[in-house]
């Protein structure tokens, strides 16, 4: 799956525009995709998908990512919410993944009410809606947070998505309304979930986090590519241009190892069923991190191009941009940051979704 990914960069990065005027991703590249089976990254062996470790799912998506920051972006929202398969009941996830693999779009964020098995709601950053054969989407029952999973049929999308960056992604908003739900196609992350495989004791929302980092990687590994690449045109590079690009370069190689370290050294912890609490606050720090560290590196890049990454559509200049959108994501803004302090010190309890 990464040698597929890798395969990929090249003609990914010629589909940007493509992908920004549609605000969605092109036919040919879901096809692709679905041929590889991407969307199934964080699914079950037991239910045909790739189960990926940890370490090797970062390094696919900032494949992705660093040939289409869109198509890296839609392949993390539809395989992390994939992975709540792990959550449903089997019979339901048997059903939903038995002869397919579908494209799945996903918003945690509780938008919507179930009352009586009927559902109703609007949510807002559904990445990938226009590729989705299932939404998977947080409602409130009871007093309780619900993953629901509906069918694309029963689902409106709602074009609003204008944004500075990630266009691509097609991150609409989406209503539903009066659509009855069955009880089985219903799960709470805050369970259990019924594989038993070290990747399903790796905390969720810890995954999700990464996800967003790994793909903060590929764009800032696609930013330093093409600062790299004008410097060996320039024969005669100024000596702190060329130091600036150094820096560069060392501080995005520091923060992939970290994430990669980290990543690996929770999985290890998840092998032995010992994933605790500094461990978690540990994932979800390398996450933000890194993804703050990617910014500083792409903006960095965008200065070392001079005045020419001003005019728009530079490549530097929507790698900036797409970033600047990605540390909006609540699972690696700042405010994450103080819980995962507590965490690492052991004080205090730290939030659920940590």
């Amino acid at each position: 799956m990464l040698a597929a990914a890798r395969a990929q960069i090249h003609d990914l990065s010629t589909r940007r525009a493509a992908h920004d005027a549609a605000k969605q991703l092109e036919p040919a590249v879901v096809g692709m995709l679905r041929e590889h089976g991407f969307q199934t990254s964080l699914l079950p062996h037991l239910l045909g998908g790739a189960e990926l470790e940890p370490a090797a799912y970062i390094q696919v998506l900032e494949a992705l990512a660093r040939g289409d920051s869109a198509t890296g972006w839609v392949t993390m929202t539809s395989s992390t919410s994939a992975m709540l398969g792990a959550y449903l009941p089997r019979t339901t996830a048997n059903l939903l993944w038995g002869s397919a693999s579908p494209m799945l779009a996903g918003v945690f964020a509780p938008g919507g009410q179930l009352v009586d098995g009927v559902l109703n709601g609007q949510w807002s950053w559904a990445s990938g809606s226009r590729h989705a054969d299932w939404f998977a989407v947080g409602a409130i029952f009871e007093k309780r947070h619900l993953v629901c999973f509906v069918p694309r049929a029963s689902v409106r999308i709602v074009e609003n998505w204008d944004t500075l960056g990630l266009a691509g992604t097609g991150s609409h908003d989406i209503q539903i309304e009066n659509v009855r739900l069955a009880a089985d196609h219903t799960c709470s992350v805050f369970g259990t979930p019924w594989p038993g495989t070290p990747l399903y004791r790796v905390p969720v929302f810890g995954l999700l986090a990464v996800g967003i980092a790994s793909c903060a990687l590929g764009i800032a590994r696609a930013a330093l590519d093409h600062g790299g690449a004008r410097l060996k045109r320039d024969k005669e590079a100024p000596s702190p241009q060329l130091a600036n690009y150094a820096s560069l370069h060392a501080q995005l190689a520091a923060a992939r190892a970290y994430l990669l370290a980290t990543a690996t050294s929770v999985f290890e912890a998840a092998k032995r069923d010992q994933v605790d609490t500094s461990a978690r606050g540990e994932l979800r720090l390398a996450a933000s991190h890194v993804t703050e560290q990617c910014a500083e590196v792409a903006r960095g890049c965008f200065h070392l191009d001079g005045a020419a990454a001003v005019r728009a559509n530079h490549p530097l200049q929507l790698a900036l941009r797409d970033l600047e959108v990605v540390m909006t994501h609540k699972m690696v803004v700042d405010r994450v940051l103080p819980a995962t302090a507590r965490a690492l010190l052991g004080i205090g309890t730290p939030p659920p979704d940590l």
